[in-house]
C-alpha cells in the first residue's frame, strides 16, 4: 500500500482500492484507486502495510490514523489464511500541519534513487498558505480562549495516552490479523452454517468481542458504499503461535526404527494455538474485576488449539474469565478479602 499526501487528505492507495482520509474533518471515504488523479498534486510519502482505523486521544485534539508499517507473517491459519503480527504502527495526525517525519518504507515506484527519506517533501508554498488560512478559521471560531493549565493538561494527557498505545502495538506486539479469514471465530463457529453467514464479508460475520479495531473504523463500517469493506480489517488481541511439528517413527526389534509411510501415514501435522481476549471490560487484572449488567465479565479469554492433520482438522476450545458475580479488590493480594458490590438478589445469570 502506498500513503500519498494531498493538499487537504491523506490517501492510501491499494491496487484498484484507495482511501481518502480527510485532513480537515478527519472522515473516512473508500474511492476507487483511478480517483488519484482527482488529487491535487499527491506526493507519495512511502509504503505501509494497513490501517488499523482513526483515533481522537482527546475531545479537542486533531483525528489520528493508525498505520501499521511493519509486520511479520507467522503461518498460515485454517488452511490457507495467511496470519500477521502488527510489529510497529505510527500515528498519522489528519490536520493541515506540516507532516512529521513517520520513518516508512521506501516506495520502489515513486523513491527509486532516493536514499534520505527527509528528501521526500511536498512543495510548501501552497500547503503553507492553506495552513495559514485554515489557522485563521480556527482562531476566529474560538470564541472563548483556553486557559494555559488547559492546555498543558491536555498535551500531557495526549502524550501519555500516545506513549500507551505506541507501546501496546510496538513494544507488546500483542496484535495479529489476517486480511482473508476470520482469526475471532472458533473453527466450531465458522462451521454453523445456521448462523455463520459465509456469504457476507469477513468483517460482518466475526465475533464482536474480539474485534478490537471496531470502534476506530465506524466510518467505514456505517457507510453504505461496497468499496468501503476492502479497508475493514478486523485486529484481535491476544498470542497465535503456528507450528509444524514431526511425528518420529516408531523404534522396532534391535533399536531399528519403524519408517511410516508418507502416502498413508503423514508424519506432520500443523499445531495452532490461538489466543483471543475480548475488548468488553479489558484492563489491569486486579483493578478490573467481576461482571457487568450486560453478563461481560473482566479480561476474558478464549484460547483454541488446532490440530491439522492430513484432511482432518481439530479443535479444543478453553475460555477463562474474572468470576462472574459485582465484585472488587483493593490491592495485589487478598486482604482485605475481595467485596461484594451487590447482592445476590441482583445477580443474574442466563444461558444462551
Amino acid at each position: 500500500m502506498e500513503l500519498y499526501e494531498s493538499k487537504q487528505h491523506f490517501i492510501i492507495q491499494d491496487g484498484d482500492h484507495a482511501l481518502w482520509c480527510d485532513r480537515i474533518r478527519g472522515s473516512l471515504v473508500a474511492k476507487s484507486g483511478t480517483d488519484l488523479c482527482d488529487a491535487w498534486n499527491p506526493v507519495c510519502l512511502g509504503c505501509i502495510h494497513g490501517v488499523v482505523g482513526k483515533i481522537k486521544l482527546h475531545p479537542d485534539s486533531d483525528w489520528r490514523l493508525i498505520l501499521i508499517t511493519e509486520r511479520s507473517s507467522i503461518g498460515h491459519a485454517y488452511g490457507h489464511h495467511e496470519v500477521f503480527r502488527i510489529n510497529k504502527v505510527v500515528l498519522l495526525p489528519l490536520s493541515l500541519d506540516e507532516t512529521s517525519e513517520l520513518d516508512l518504507e521506501l516506495c520502489k515506484k515513486h523513491h527509486f534513487g532516493i536514499q534520505n527519506k527527509s528528501a521526500i517533501r511536498t512543495s510548501g508554498m501552497q500547503q503553507k498558505a492553506l495552513l495559514k488560512t485554515w489557522n485563521s478559521i480556527k482562531s476566529a471560531a474560538g470564541n472563548v480562549k483556553p486557559r494555559r493549565k488547559d492546555m498543558k493538561d491536555k498535551d500531557k494527557f495526549e502524550k501519555r495516552i500516545t506513549e500507551e498505545l505506541l507501546k501496546m502495538f510496538n513494544v507488546l506486539q500483542s496484535f495479529y490479523y489476517t486480511p482473508t479469514g476470520d482469526l475471532t471465530n472458533s473453527i466450531q463457529r465458522q462451521l454453523h452454517k445456521e448462523e455463520y453467514d459465509t456469504t457476507k464479508a469477513v468483517w460482518q460475520r466475526v465475533d464482536d468481542r474480539f474485534f478490537w479495531n471496531k470502534h476506530m473504523l465506524q466510518d467505514l463500517i456505517g457507510s453504505k458504499d461496497s468499496k468501503a469493506g476492502h479497508w475493514v480489517i478486523p485486529v484481535i488481541q491476544g498470542h497465535i503461535q503456528i507450528e509444524m511439528c514431526k511425528i518420529q517413527g516408531e523404534e522396532g526389534p534391535g533399536g531399528s526404527t519403524i519408517q511410516q509411510t508418507a502416502i498413508r501415514h503423514p508424519t506432520k501435522f500443523q499445531f495452532t494455538v490461538i489466543s483471543r481476549r475480548s475488548r468488553h471490560r479489558a484492563g489491569t487484572r486486579y483493578k478490573r474485576r467481576g461482571v457487568d449488567e450486560d453478563g461481560k465479565v473482566a479480561n476474558y479469554v478464549e484460547t483454541e488449539q488446532i490440530i491439522e492433520f492430513a484432511p482432518h482438522v481439530v479443535s479444543y476450545v478453553q475460555v477463562r474469565g474474572s468470576v462472574p458475580v459485582y465484585w472488587t479488590q483493593t490491592g495485589i493480594k487478598y486482604r482485605p478479602p475481595p467485596r461484594l458490590n451487590k447482592g445476590t438478589s441482583l445477580i443474574v445469570i442466563r444461558r444462551s
